[in-house]
């Protein structure tokens, strides 16, 4: 039984209203270091509980092409785990992102599974979830985009990386007098061939305990000024 449930708007106001997956914290590779603390997604207890119900079955598991079907007249993206990541599911998720783009539209997807052989056909879809420059040299000779997360005050909305592009994800909402930006919007972090070399950064966002942890396991913003 596949760990994955769909559904055609998301709640979530960074990404909109998407068609998006959550999948349970077993699906999430060891060699995340966000996994034992400072994921945005597991420091939230719905997503928590959510993650649990798909896992034991207490929530029947709705298909990508189930959502698709009633999906938002204006949705551009879909976003692949917005909780949870691909571990056990590679070939499964092929075929979502083969369906999604049949629809014509776009698939976005982050996976800290990038190192694993299994994984490497994602790329063509996914971008490396990195948490060090190290991480983010050794995916990109991988052939993996990557994203970066970093912390700190003042953070640039673009900024060069060991000679290349980092652009700080422009996602926002709540901002007085700003036009909100989700995913849909924005798709910076689609894989094309003018966006594949950028890294992507995102700032630690979450509780405030999740901030904290994560701001111990990501990039300060000092280091690449």
């Amino acid at each position: 039984m596949r760990l994955v449930h769909w559904v055609s708007k998301s709640s979530d106001s960074k990404i909109g209203k998407i068609v998006a997956s959550y999948s349970p914290l077993d699906t999430c590779p060891d060699s995340c270091v966000f996994k034992s603390g400072g994921c945005y997604a597991w420091g939230l207890f719905y997503l928590r509980i959510l993650g649990k119900k798909i896992e034991d079955g207490r929530i029947k598991a709705r298909s990508l092409k189930d959502a698709l079907g009633s999906r938002d007249k204006n949705c551009k993206v879909v976003r692949h785990r917005v909780a949870g990541d691909v571990v056990g599911d590679v070939d499964g998720t092929i075929e979502e992102c083969h369906l999604v783009e049949q629809e014509g539209l776009i698939n976005i997807g982050y996976t800290h599974d990038w190192e694993t052989e299994v994984t490497q056909p994602l790329k063509e879809w996914f971008r490396a979830s990195c948490n060090t420059l190290e991480e983010v040299a050794k995916a990109k000779a991988m052939g993996w985009s990557t994203t970066l997360a970093v912390h700190g005050e003042g953070i640039p909305k673009s900024i060069n990386i060991d000679g290349q592009k980092g652009v700080l994800c422009p996602a926002r909402h709540d901002v007085p007098d700003k036009k909100d930006i989700t995913c849909n919007d924005c798709t910076l972090c689609k894989v094309t061939d003018k966006t594949k070399d950028i890294i992507v950064m995102f700032e630690v966002h979450g509780t405030k305990a999740t901030i904290k942890e994560a701001t111990e396991r990501s990039v300060d913003i000092d280091e690449l000024r």
